[in-house]
């Protein structure tokens, strides 16, 4: 059950960080044109968070000792370096990029600072946390905390993922934003009746997520209808994304459940487009 477990958590990180940028290979949410001076600040902060989730996922998996290393799509550097600690169900994790360390062609620097525990035997549960210490992302400074949660239930198979994020960004010019995210992914399984022994599974994405700068912009996610995603089917086959810029909205419809890549957005003015994914 131990693979079985860390197996979907791999998988459900990847659907945080699609969650946290509203996008991804076969799904991608237009974000709306509004007058708007922090679009490029705002895609660091895209930027940032998902390398920093890729160095969590990384490190987790490489040392949690539940499943093999595997190879990753980011390689991870030689110039961090890694100190832990046991204590009882908790494992702690200091990884320290000291005062540079060039990772995927970005430079980083200071401390991501992780612990993680696992409870199989009894709850089935995941919960990891991290923090950021003197955290740099290029030229942009970060801090903050997050928290990841994984239950899996053994007597239906079903799985819940949550995550939790609060964090702070600020640029050498002094302009700020913090930026916050809940999200849930919840993964369904059913008996499929007409192959004895098969199963038929889903998932529900839901939360939202908002972020404002010092100078006012803001920039929020919602998902209003739980988006769901079908095996077999490689688009959503339902549920309603709402993103925001300012007093500028756009809202992808995915539908009445159809395996197909057709969506419906409808601006602020209630124009409406129909989209191929």
């Amino acid at each position: 059950m131990k693979n079985r477990v860390i197996a979907f958590l791999s998988i459900l990180f990847i659907s945080s960080a699609f969650l946290i940028s509203c996008s991804d290979d076969d799904n991608e949410t237009p974000i709306p044109t509004s007058e708007v001076t922090t679009s490029k600040q705002y895609k660091d902060i895209e930027a940032a968070s998902k390398e920093i989730n890729t160095v969590v996922e990384s490190v987790f998996n490489t040392e949690s000792g539940l499943i093999p290393i595997r190879s990753f799509s980011t390689k991870m550097p030689d110039c961090f370096t890694l100190t832990s600690e046991v204590t009882d169900t908790t494992r702690t994790i200091m990884i320290d990029f000291g005062d540079g360390c060039e990772v995927n062609g970005e430079m980083i620097s200071g401390v991501i600072r992780m612990s993680f525990s696992v409870q199989l035997d009894a709850e089935n549960k995941v919960e990891i946390s991290y923090s950021l210490e003197n955290f740099v992302y290029k030229d942009v400074t970060v801090s903050g905390s997050a928290t990841t949660t994984f239950t899996f239930r053994s007597e239906t198979g079903n799985t819940t993922f949550t995550t939790n994020s609060n964090f702070s960004f600020a640029w050498a010019d002094g302009l700020t934003a913090t930026s916050e995210t809940n999200f849930v992914n919840e993964t369904f399984f059913e008996n499929n009746p007409d192959t004895p022994g098969d199963f038929e599974y889903y998932t529900l994405n839901s939360g939202s997520s908002i972020t404002e700068f010092s100078n006012g912009d803001r920039y929020a996610v919602e998902i209003t209808t739980p988006l769901r995603n079908e095996r077999g089917c490689s688009y959503i086959v339902s549920g309603v994304i709402t993103t925001t810029e300012n007093s500028a909205s756009t809202t992808i419809d995915y539908g009445n459940g159809e395996c197909d890549n057709i969506a419906t957005q409808t601006d602020s003015d209630g124009n409406q487009t129909t989209l191929e994914l």
